[in-house]
């Protein structure tokens, strides 16, 4: 299923203008430790943990008050709360939480106002 719209919180918040999500790989946590005696070190894997996820685009609205409203609207989930994230192509991202919504830029207007964006988001489980 192709929704071609990214959706946080089941919002729609990414609807006009163009949005990219790169979800980057897991962390791993392991602990390495040497002792007297063994030649090397005994490493231990604590497992997995989280990975970051990085959204960049356009948020484009139709006055530069609209789109004021709208970046206060996205920049509220920076809460510490999770949310589900659904990305194009309609694959789900469960337990996310947003960490950064940055403004690259300055505010153009003309038929629309638009402002480049990137958001980074952690997700904490799977």
């Amino acid at each position: 299923m192709n929704i071609r719209t990214i959706k946080f919180d089941d919002q729609d918040f990414f609807t006009q203008g163009h949005h990219k999500l790169e979800p980057l790989s897991w962390r791993r946590e392991r602990v390495d430790r040497g002792f007297a005696g063994l030649d090397g070190a005994v490493s231990i894997d604590l497992g997995r943990r989280e990975r970051k996820l990085k959204q960049r685009g356009y948020l484009t609205a139709e006055s530069v008050t609209a789109l004021t409203r709208l970046m206060e609207e996205v920049s509220a989930y920076i809460d510490g709360l999770c949310y589900n994230l659904v990305d194009q192509k309609g694959i789900l991202y469960p337990y996310v939480r947003m960490d950064d919504f940055t403004l690259r830029g300055s505010i153009s207007s003309g038929n629309q106002s638009r402002c480049e964006y990137e958001i980074t988001y952690t997700q904490l489980s799977s």
